[in-house]
């Protein structure tokens, strides 16, 4: 079995999850799925699906929501202070 590589494409992380690739095409579309884009290419973190399938594949893009709403909350108590996005990426774990 050959390794597999730290980013991946759709059909790589597709067979990496032993689902069809359309599927795969459809969740990242729709939010359920941990993804990047590098223009109209979808690309696929293994630490970050490893870490979504671990939580039970759950909603990812209701997670981000749920800290970015941490976030917030945390900005406004500090009286409005706007925070990086680099550091907003690293709290999401993006």
């Amino acid at each position: 079995m050959s390794a597999v590589p730290d980013v991946m494409t759709l059909r790589e992380a597709a067979s990496y999850l032993r689902i069809h690739w359309r599927t795969l095409a459809d969740w990242a579309r729709e939010g359920r799925v941990p993804v990047s884009r590098l223009g109209r290419a979808y690309r696929f973190r293994k630490v970050t699906l490893d870490q979504w399938l671990e939580d039970g594949g759950t909603d990812f893009e209701a997670l981000v929501d749920e800290g970015l709403a941490a976030i917030t909350n945390e900005r406004m108590a500090a009286g409005g202070k706007s925070i990086p996005l680099a550091e907003v990426k690293v709290r999401l774990g993006l």
